[in-house]
């Protein structure tokens, strides 16, 4: 296969790949505006609900089709972008079709590649390809779409029509084992629906002083933001603010004193987190080397040894680490 810089990707014989959505939603409806915006030529779109997936082929000028063998047959990739527990549905209908010189590719980002075996055994090259966003809209800004990353787990190689088409994208990418799929899936849950929570929980506490959920957010915007700033400017252990940093038992034994009895177990973990990128910080200061948490691991001995030198130098940080019930 070759590739036209610029252009349409083609196959050896000069024919245009087509790009199929199973799956009319958010994710689908998306991808599909942006890959036409990069000049990625689509087939269409297949769904269950038919009103909406006309409406997607509609927003992005391709096909839609009612007959998912039509939609095989006309494409060369096929992106399914429908739920999770759907997707092994629709590789037990793949599984009908010869699927020889077509590539399957799903978006979750806790799935295998492996879930797609029907279509492999029919011929299919397979894929997990997850963009790291998070999709709340068919009407997604298409600038935003340039900055996101793509993991790629699957069928790789240099020559497949997939590699082919993230190089046209021109978004960053990485390619992760197939083993590793939790432990990725995880890292996403972590920064986006838990962070998600752990703010809710905070807009909890200024609602309890009677301010609505809109002023909440907006008082606490620029802090959230001043913090994610400071994280990509500085690093983790660089950003640290606040009463862990500073060794402010008192602070603390107050937030303690007022926290739902839920939120308790919450706070400790995560302030025993940042006790340990203290302790990192205290070591980086004391030898002269550069703070940041790639000079050390990440083993439990490791962890311990730098909070048991932070507790040399600090009977507060040592105090706090009681408090949180780091210390029988």
């Amino acid at each position: 296969m070759r590739l036209k810089l610029g252009c349409c990707i083609t196959l050896h014989g000069g024919d245009t790949i087509k790009v199929g959505f199973i799956g009319p939603g958010k994710v689908g409806v998306s991808l599909g505006r942006y890959f036409t915006h990069k000049g990625i030529k689509l087939s269409g779109f297949y769904g269950r609900n038919i009103e909406n997936t006309k409406q997607a082929a509609d927003i992005t000028k391709s096909e839609f089709y009612d007959n998912i063998q039509d939609i095989i047959n006309e494409s060369n990739i096929i992106f399914i972008t429908t739920p999770d527990d759907i997707i092994s549905i629709i590789d037990n209908e793949l599984s009908k079709f010869d699927l020889k010189n077509k590539s399957f590719c799903h978006t979750s980002g806790s799935l295998k590649s492996n879930v797609l075996c029907n279509a492999k055994h029919s011929g299919a090259l397979i894929y997990s390809i997850h963009p790291i966003f998070a999709f709340s809209s068919k009407a997604t800004n298409l600038d935003e779409l340039e900055k996101i990353y793509l993991s790629i787990e699957g069928d790789i190689f240099d020559d497949s029509d997939i590699i082919s088409l993230i190089k046209t994208l021109g978004n960053k990418h990485f390619i992760r084992k197939e083993e590793d799929s939790s432990t990725y899936h995880l890292a996403n849950v972590f920064v986006s629906n838990l962070t998600l929570s752990l703010l809710e929980i905070g807009v909890g506490y200024l609602r309890k002083l009677g301010l609505n959920e809109e002023d909440a957010l907006n008082a606490l915007k620029p802090l959230v933001k001043g913090n994610v700033d400071s994280i990509y400017e500085k690093g983790f252990v660089n950003s640290l603010t606040g009463p862990v940093l500073r060794g402010d038992i008192s602070t603390v034994e107050k937030h303690i004193s007022v926290l739902e009895e839920r939120d308790k177990d919450l706070y400790k973990i995560l302030s025993l987190n940042l006790l340990e990128l203290v302790a990192l910080r205290s070591h980086g200061n004391m030898d002269g080397t550069e703070k940041t948490q790639e000079n050390y691991t990440n083993s439990n001995y490791e962890k311990e040894k730098l909070i048991e030198d932070l507790f040399i130098n600090s009977k507060k940080h040592e105090k706090i680490y009681k408090l949180l019930g780091g210390l029988d």
